[in-house]
């Protein structure tokens, strides 16, 4: 193993992951993060948001339809093991100045909410992205036609700027610019030129910033300084603001030369053209977040008054420091990125008091533990880009979900861009199983080779990978073949993948979703799911496994190896694999204006897993039964305006049937701004569960649970926010002991308070 801990804090000097907080009402820690950053293009009066997110996601709806000082992204996780109870934020980028705040809040029961908070009334458009794990969201003044967007957007690209252009036009710029960017990679600059410049010269559509930068390139590549010069003011008289316009600016600068010396022409990597300047930057979050969980359980036997036990606990008492560092250089032909993001979290122990009444004596007992703290390294990775080459690296721990990798790992991407329509990729490391792990395991080493087949601005994009992990002692951990599919046009996107095990002879995850958009602003989502839970791999012959000699769980698969045969452990990890089936389906539309509706239905079916009778030296496994169907039934009004100016109200309510219970649930939450600087957010969550007779619990019992919510949030400057959270928790459950009922009570509030500071 290699210690990475001390580099992590070596870098950046504050640790994390941005204001990742947790549901308070469950006072849990953070586990991991759902965002992973934003990025801003701004053109011709649009500003398009690309939402970057640790896990796919399929948009289902969003309010307001149109405009407003709020906006509510509703999301369907695509991923398993998604974080879908966090709460996350991101810092705002400066390109958009309007846009305060930006939140994520995994535990909607309704599914997870991405929140937009701006200063004044915008006028906005959401869009699914390049990939599963992107959204696009589109802002401009109210009003305003400058957000027209083109059918597919593409992460990275230039906003769309107002188009007077038609869809044809569109084509044919994508395709002059797709051949132009094919020739400066060749350095044919003298066919480049003309090609830039008939698409430059087409109406303007949101390819028309791209050929204007482009267009400069080459001529200052061709040691024509006065065009590029001119070319360059000519893009930021007509784009002032976005990433772009500061590359135009940088190069603009490095072609003016400095008073009363003579400009002078370097020959650079790739062709000849001015020496270009280089440009560094800085960019981070630091937060601290203090939680607390406190509660107070009574216990009654209603066979005797003489039988009761009050339990006083402190269930969390933990402050998080966070913080997410990026440090940023380069130039027009190469950019190096180094982000370091992680946390500590602080546990200052977990003390109870229990008081136990019987016969009238009280005896009073005190527990406590010291406390501690929990390291979490989210990302540390160095990436590097290569415009000249059309290559791109990324060396350390970071996420993927795409191409057989499945989450986050230790190693190496490489891609290679060979021309506009295929770019190769391979990638090689170690899979990460927790955040809190801080250091390289090596036992489970992976590779994988994929091809991705379209162009950038393509409608339909796909591509296919080879995947082979490994285990300690030899094993073939998991192979896979797989293929994926994306495709977006104007109120239609889908996305479809799947990953077949070639060892195992199954297939371990298949996946279809896609959202379509009504012209009456009403949307249809459905999604259909299929997966090996755990996803298969030979490791999964450990589940369960004891050795019955030491009485302790066998950790290693070479440990299995006196026991059962290489043929028989990966029998193990077929038995020990559910194989679980979902599917999806959810309609909103708005009614009025102000109000949208919507409804979901999901069903989930689980098989069971088969018994593993004991052997010379380890325990028998049981079977695990298999839970059959269970349907999901959901429904959701918002409302916006209603009582105050921009204010939000949700209304949700849900109701599950399981093979274990039936369960009810509601839950009302508002956003109201009393300032433009402070916005109060209160909650109210009821849910009662009615629990199914099985064989362990032949006489079942009831759950009722109700937890009111205030949150408060206050903005003093840009990039800043204090938050401050308070609620209770009061539940009441029934329990059969096998002669009489216990009825349980606990009464607990929760606390989170907080600031985070970005830079």
């Amino acid at each position: 193993m290699t210690r990475i801990g001390g580099l992590a804090l070596a870098i950046g000097g504050a640790l994390a992951t941005g204001a990742a907080l947790t549901a308070p009402a469950a006072a849990q820690t953070v586990a991991d993060r759902a965002l992973s950053d934003i990025k801003a293009e701004t053109a011709g009066g649009c500003s398009a948001l690309t939402v970057n997110f640790n896990i796919r996601v399929q948009i289902v709806s969003w309010f307001p339809e149109t405009a407003g000082r709020e906006l509510h992204v509703r999301l369907l996780p695509l991923d398993g093991t998604s974080p879908t109870q966090l709460r996350d934020s991101l810092r705002t980028p400066g390109a958009v100045p309007a846009l305060r705040s930006v939140q994520y809040e995994g535990d909607n029961p309704a599914g997870p909410i991405l929140s937009l908070f701006f200063t004044r009334d915008m006028q906005f458009g959401v869009e699914a992205g390049a990939t599963p794990q992107q959204l696009v969201i589109r802002v401009s003044n109210p009003g305003s036609a400058a957000c027209t967007a083109p059918a597919a957007p593409v992460a990275g690209a230039p906003a769309a700027a107002p188009l007077s252009g038609s869809q044809a036009d569109q084509a044919e710029a994508a395709r002059l610019i797709g051949e132009a960017e094919q020739a400066i990679r060749e350095s044919n600059l003298d066919r480049a030129i003309p090609l830039l410049t008939n698409a430059a010269a087409l109406p303007e559509t949101a390819s028309t910033p791209r050929a204007l930068e482009l267009l400069g390139l080459a001529r200052e590549r061709k040691g024509q300084a006065a065009h590029a010069t001119a070319i360059y003011e000519e893009y930021l008289r007509r784009f002032p603001e976005g990433e772009a316009a500061e590359r135009v600016r940088q190069r603009l600068a490095s072609l003016a030369p400095a008073p009363g010396a003579s400009q002078q022409l370097h020959a650079g990597n790739g062709g000849a053209g001015t020496a270009k300047a280089w440009t560094f930057g800085l960019r981070g979050s630091f937060s601290q977040f203090y939680f607390r969980d406190q509660g107070r359980t009574s216990t009654f036997t209603t066979s005797s008054t003489l039988g009761t036990e009050v339990d006083n606990s402190v269930n969390v008492n933990q402050l998080l420091t966070a913080g997410d560092v990026t440090l940023t250089a380069g130039n027009d032909r190469r950019q190096f990125q180094l982000r370091a993001a992680g946390s500590y979290t602080k546990n200052f122990g977990t003390s109870a008091s229990v008081s136990t009444i019987n016969n009238g004596n009280q005896t009073l007992t005190f527990r406590s533990r010291p406390g501690g703290g929990i390291e979490a390294l989210t990302a540390l990775y160095l990436d590097y880009a290569d415009a000249d080459l059309d290559t791109s690296l990324r060396i350390g721990r970071q996420t993927r979900n795409s191409a057989g990798v499945l989450g986050r790992y230790d190693g190496a991407l490489l891609g290679f861009q060979a021309n506009p329509h295929l770019k190769v990729n391979a990638v090689a490391g170690f899979p990460v199983l927790s955040s809190h792990q801080m250091s390289v395991l090596k036992e489970r080493p992976f590779y994988g080779l994929s091809v991705d087949f379209g162009a950038k601005r393509s409608p339909l994009q796909a591509s296919v990978y080879w995947f082979d992990q490994r285990a300690k002692g030899g094993f073939i951990d998991r192979r896979s073949l797989g293929v994926e599919a994306r495709l977006l046009k104007k109120r239609f996107n889908a996305y479809a993948m799947a990953d077949y095990d070639v060892k195992f002879g199954r297939l371990n995850l298949g996946l279809m979703s896609f959202n379509y958009n009504f012209p009456d602003a009403s949307s249809l989502s459905l999604t259909a799911d299929y997966r090996q839970s755990p996803l298969l791999t030979t490791t999964n012959a450990l589940i369960a496994q004891i050795d019955l000699v030491t009485n302790l769980p066998i950790l290693t698969l070479g440990g299995l190896r006196p026991f059962f045969t290489d043929d028989q452990i990966y029998q193990l990890a077929r038995d020990r694999t559910l194989t679980s089936k979902s599917m999806t389906l959810t309609y909103s539309r708005p009614i009025t204006s102000k109000l949208q509706i919507s409804a979901d239905f999901n069903m989930t079916d689980t098989g069971g897993t088969p018994p593993t009778p004991a052997s010379a030296g380890t325990m028998a496994v049981g079977a695990l039964p298999a839970t059959g169907k269970e349907f999901y039934y959901g429904t959701q009004l918002i409302g916006s305006g209603l009582l105050w100016d921009n204010d939000i109200y949700i209304l949700a309510g849900r109701y599950s049937n399981t093979a274990m219970a039936r369960v009810w649930t509601a839950d009302f939450n508002a956003r109201v701004p009393i300032t433009g600087k402070f916005r109060v957010s209160p909650r109210l969550r009821y849910g009662y569960r009615d629990n199914k007779p099985s064989a362990a619990t032949p006489v079942p019992g009831t759950y009722r649970q109700f937890q009111p919510t205030l949150r408060m949030n206050y903005y003093p400057i840009r990039h800043s926010e204090i938050e401050v959270e308070l609620g209770g928790n009061f539940t009441s459950q029934s329990q059969y002991n096998g002669a009489s009922w216990d009825r349980i009570r606990e009464q607990g509030w929760v606390l989170s308070s907080g600031y985070r500071l970005d830079f």
